[in-house]
């Protein structure tokens, strides 16, 4: 980070993520010779924690990684986001996580949802 501004910043963001989340991005994970790979992430910002809702809905395509992730499957629209208080008294951090990630999709050159997993945010546009 060669930017002085950002130096600064990023600490004051990842104060407003919840809990669960800020533990799991502390130093504490991070591998302690993780070097620039060369690899370039997709970095997605959720306005809020308490603003706005993500809605997720599992479908058969999802492949979870534990059998706590496909807890919700085929039960419909669920909260995805706006459940981030169970996430620790739960152990659904890496599920959430999970369900969060986009993979890449270099036939369109895009990013997607991961397979069987489909999102929305409800209300969208609304007052």
């Amino acid at each position: 980070m060669s930017n002085p501004l950002l130096r600064l910043l990023l600490p004051l963001l990842l104060l407003l993520l919840p809990p669960p989340l800020r533990e799991y991005f502390s130093a504490s994970h991070r591998p302690k010779d993780a070097g620039f790979s060369g690899e370039l992430h997709p970095v997605v910002l959720v306005p809020g924690q308490s603003c706005s809702d993500l809605e997720a809905r599992l479908t058969e395509a999802y492949k979870p990684s534990a059998p706590r992730c496909g807890a919700m499957k085929g039960n419909g629209w669920f909260g995805l986001w706006k459940n981030v208080s169970d996430l620790a008294a739960n152990d659904y951090v890496d599920c959430f996580l999970e369900q969060m990630r986009l993979v890449y999709d270099p036939a369109i050159n895009d990013y997607r949802n991961l397979p069987g997993v489909e999102t929305r945010v409800p209300n969208f546009g609304s007052a």
